[in-house]
């Protein structure tokens, strides 16, 4: 399996016209499986990265500078969400 990191602009960074439903739709049905590992605790940037973990039915890690030793993990495959020490 082939893994990388990648960045990419969407509509909202103001210099692309990809809507990033249509990017995450696309990465889906390709089999491309996107995983986010989140630093911060901002709520409207936590409900963005459930979205996007929902929708390509990925793993998201959320935890904060403060409690980098544990974290909460959201498992869209499985349809669990939790804490891990």
């Amino acid at each position: 399996m082939l893994k990388v990191e990648f960045h990419c602009h969407t509509i909202y960074s103001k210099d692309s016209l990809l809507p990033p439903e249509g990017l995450l739709e696309a990465c889906r049905r390709k089999g491309i499986v996107i995983n986010t590992f989140m630093l911060a605790r901002d709520y409207s940037l936590v409900g963005f990265v459930q979205k996007v973990t929902e929708i390509v039915q990925g793993k998201a890690y959320f935890t904060t500078p403060a409690s980098l030793g544990q974290y909460v993990l959201m498992d869209y495959v499985k349809k669990k969400t939790k804490l891990v020490h």
